[in-house]
C-alpha cells in the first residue's frame, strides 16, 4: 500500500510559526520564574530545558531539526540543478554543506569554541565579549561578498525572502548576541535585560530560519515540480518507508531577473 505525502510551503510555515512561538512563550514564562517566583520542585530543570539561551534542550532539538531540514530541501534543488547542468548547481550545493555544518554546530556548538581564546588575543570586552562574533562575522562577509551574483539570478520573489531570511539569522546571531555580550561584560548573564536580549536574538534565528524554508519550499513548487514523500506498507514487515523527492526537471522562466 502507497501513501504519498506533499508538503505545501503555506502549512509548512504555519505549523513552524505556531512551533517557534510556543518556545519563545514558554522560554520567557519559565525564566521569569526564577526572578519573580519562589522555588518549587524542579524550577531550575524546566528553566533550562526550555530556555532559549541554553544549550541540549528542547528549543536546540528544534533549531538542529530545522537547520538539517533546510539542508536537505537545499540538496534536494542542488540535485535538480546538477541534472540539469544549471550554472549555479554548486551554489546550491555548497549552501546544502553549509546549512549541515550550522545543524551540527546547533547540536554541538562548535563557535563556542572560539570564544575563550578569542578573548584573551584581543582582550575584547563589551560588543564583543561573545568573541566568536569576529571570525564568523568575518566568514559571513566573505559569504555574502560571493554570493551576490547568485542572489540576482534568483526570481523575485525568492530573493526577497533569502535577503529576509538572511536579515532575521544574521541579525539575530551577530546583531543581537553583540548587544547581549555587551550586556553579559558589564552586569552578567543573571538578569531581566540579558534574558530578553538573548530571547530576542534566538526568536530573530528561528524566525530567519522558517522565513528561509519557506523560500525553498515556495521555489520547489514554482520552479521545480514540488515536492513529496512516499511511504509504503508491504505485507513481509509491518513498515517500511522510503523517502522519495520528486523533483521535475523544467525548464524556469528566463528575464531579465533570473538566469539557470
Amino acid at each position: 500500500m502507497k501513501f504519498q505525502i506533499s508538503l505545501a510551503p503555506a502549512a509548512v510555515t504555519q505549523f513552524l510559526l505556531r512551533v517557534v512561538a510556543c518556545l519563545v512563550v514558554i522560554s520567557l514564562l519559565t525564566q521569569m520564574t526564577l526572578y519573580f517566583l519562589p522555588g518549587y520542585p524542579s524550577r531550575d530543570y524546566f528553566a533550562k530545558a526550555f530556555s532559549l539561551d541554553a544549550e541540549r534542550n528542547v528549543p536546540t532539538v528544534y533549531s538542529v531539526l530545522a537547520l538539517l531540514f533546510s539542508s536537505i530541501l537545499l540538496a534536494a534543488i542542488a540535485h535538480a540543478k546538477n541534472l540539469d547542468s544549471s550554472r549555479y548547481k554548486h551554489h546550491w550545493k555548497i549552501l546544502s554543506f553549509i546549512f549541515l555544518y550550522l545543524s551540527l554546530d546547533e547540536a554541538a556548538q562548535f563557535h563556542e569554541q572560539f570564544i575563550y581564546p578569542m578573548r584573551r588575543l584581543l582582550n575584547a570586552t563589551g560588543f564583543l565579549y561573545f568573541t566568536w562574533v569576529v571570525p564568523i562575522g568575518f566568514l559571513v562577509a566573505i559569504f555574502l561578498l560571493s554570493y551576490t551574483k547568485f542572489l540576482f539570478h534568483l526570481p523575485i520573489a525568492t530573493r526577497k525572502l533569502f535577503v529576509a531570511a538572511c536579515i532575521f539569522y544574521i541579525g539575530g546571531a551577530i546583531g543581537m548576541e553583540m548587544l547581549g555580550g555587551n550586556k553579559a561584560y558589564h552586569e552578567g548573564t543573571q538578569t531581566i535585560p540579558y534574558v530578553i536580549i538573548s530571547t530576542i536574538e534566538e526568536s530573530l534565528e528561528m524566525l530567519g530560519i522558517v522565513v528561509f524554508i519557506h523560500a525553498l519550499m515556495s521555489y520547489i513548487n514554482t520552479y521545480l515540480g514540488g515536492i513529496s514523500w512516499h511511504l509504503f506498507l508491504g505485507t513481509d514487515r509491518q513498515f517500511t518507508e522510503t523517502k522519495n523527492v520528486e523533483i521535475a526537471a523544467i525548464v524556469e522562466p528566463e528575464n531579465r531577473n533570473y538566469r539557470s
